[in-house]
């Protein structure tokens, strides 16, 4: 009979370990966490145009989509931040658009640059 729990508590032992092991090893084995991509729906949006930038309506507009990176979608969502003419978006604050708009920051500063080039 003690030889059987002692098997037992040895078994036990190995189960706990292995247990342990895969917990500390879960985020190799189920990969990095993924974060969840924002739609168009859900991108946070500009209340009012950023200082100091036109209204659209007081200049007209711009066709946005001749800078490179600028497609019908990312183009939407300038428009509807309040964002419609090169000079807005070259005056405009990167880290701002690319939250409102949901794009990398990375591409927002291309962005602003272009627009300057272009206003």
């Amino acid at each position: 009979m003690k030889r059987f729990l002692r098997s037992m508590l040895v078994l036990a032992g190995v189960g706990a370990a292995v247990c342990a092991a895969l917990w500390l090893l879960r985020e190799r084995i189920s990969g990095p966490p993924v974060e969840p991509v924002r739609s168009h729906d859900q991108a946070p949006r500009l209340r009012t145009p950023p200082t100091g930038t036109p209204t659209p309506a007081a200049t007209g507009s711009d066709d946005l989509s001749e800078i490179s990176g600028i497609g019908p979608v990312y183009k939407r969502r300038l428009a509807d931040a309040g964002i419609a003419t090169f000079a807005a978006l070259a005056a405009a604050d990167p880290e701002t658009v690319a939250d409102t708009v949901g794009a990398p920051a990375a591409f927002v500063e291309d962005w602003v640059g272009q627009a300057a080039a272009r206003a």
